[in-house]
């Protein structure tokens, strides 16, 4: 007779991991973590927010202006009859980006008149005269600043 070396599989029931016997290591320290993750990121969070308000607190892109008046005209009686360009003030998250800004001149002779792009505001030529600021930056490049100017009292 001749014995058999051979080994049967046994098949069990039973489970070989049981989930609810398994102890988790330092359960009660997980809450510490988590407070200690949230006071983390609330701190980084306000840390961030200061200092972009820091960065960006003196950005601007607006036109210098002539003393109080929004529209300037020129010509007429008590008025200048030459015109100057003061250009704008433009600074992007601290950096003056003034380079950045491009000027287009568009005149109306009245209100009957289609506006037509001219290459520079005549102080001569009667009418309606707007010189459009925009920026290829990118914090600006969806704003326009438009600076009114009348010509009265010209003599063509």
């Amino acid at each position: 007779m001749q014995k058999n070396n051979a080994t049967k599989a046994v098949r069990t029931t039973k489970p070989i991991f049981n989930v609810k016997n398994v102890k988790i290591a330092g359960r009660g320290k997980s809450s510490v973590i988590v407070i200690i993750t949230l006071a983390c990121l609330i701190v980084g969070i306000l840390l961030g927010g200061l200092s972009l308000h820091f960065l960006i607190k003196n950005d601007c892109f607006e036109m210098i202006a002539y003393g109080d008046a929004v529209d300037l005209e020129i010509g007429g009686e008590g008025n200048s009859t030459t015109y100057e360009e003061l250009g704008v003030k433009c600074v992007a998250f601290g950096q003056d980006v003034k380079d950045s800004v491009s000027i287009k001149y568009f005149y109306r002779e009245d209100i009957t008149h289609d506006v037509q792009e001219v290459t520079e505001i005549n102080p001569d030529k009667i009418g309606f005269y707007y010189a459009v600021y925009t920026s290829s930056n990118v914090k600006y490049r969806h704003v326009q600043l438009i600076r009114n100017v009348v010509v009265v009292g010209a003599e063509e």
